[in-house]
């Protein structure tokens, strides 16, 4: 009679053991994994300003090409002729002027002077000649040449006529012409222009 409940017996011990066994070894799930969080909403990317456009450069301007410097011009001027040149002025009472080029033309080396009824100064003269012995040099021109005088002629012990005449020689030598002015004490008495041909 035992030998018949031994199987059964066994039998059942090992079904409950195989539930036993199973219970244990079944592992548990996982729990569900926590959601995530939302991203935040990206901000909004902020337009690039505009690029201002850039200012035209201008142009650099041209050095002007430098100006050639002109030659000297060539003196031209036939020797003045020497001797005694008579100058018209144009007044009826300074008369006239005679000035003597010396023989190398280089010089004038006396002048004469001719009053009739001239007043300057508070002084008169009827008929006079007065003179200029001192050399007046003449300077070339480039084209021509020049002369001036500036000078005091004394004719009374206190009284005296300033004389200043400038005067140019033409390229030729043969013609010359130029200004004249007689002053007293700063005051202009008369002025105006001569003119001369060589003798």
């Amino acid at each position: 009679m035992m030998k018949k409940f031994i199987i059964p017996l066994l039998t059942v011990v090992t079904v409950v053991s195989i539930i036993l066994v199973g219970c244990a070894t079944a592992p548990e799930p996982e729990p569900p994994p926590p959601p995530e969080a939302p991203s935040p909403p990206e901000e909004p990317t902020l337009p690039e300003e505009p690029t201002l456009p850039e200012e035209p450069t201008l142009p650099e301007e041209p050095t002007p090409p430098e100006e050639p410097t002109p030659p000297e011009a060539p003196t031209t001027t036939a020797p003045l002729k020497p001797g005694e040149w008579t100058a018209s002025t144009g007044s009826s009472q300074f008369m006239l002027f005679v000035f003597t080029v010396n023989p190398d033309s280089t010089a004038i080396t006396k002048i004469d002077y001719h009053f009739k009824e001239f007043k300057c100064g508070g002084y008169q003269s009827q008929l006079m000649a007065l003179y200029e012995r001192e050399p007046i040099p003449i300077h070339p021109l480039p084209s021509g040449a020049e002369f001036t005088v500036d000078a005091d002629l004394e004719f009374f012990e206190f009284c005296c006529w300033h004389m200043y005449i400038h005067g140019i020689f033409d390229e030729t030598g043969m013609q010359a012409s130029g200004t004249w002015e007689i002053s007293s004490e700063g005051t202009t008495c008369q002025e105006g222009t001569w003119e001369a041909s060589a003798p």
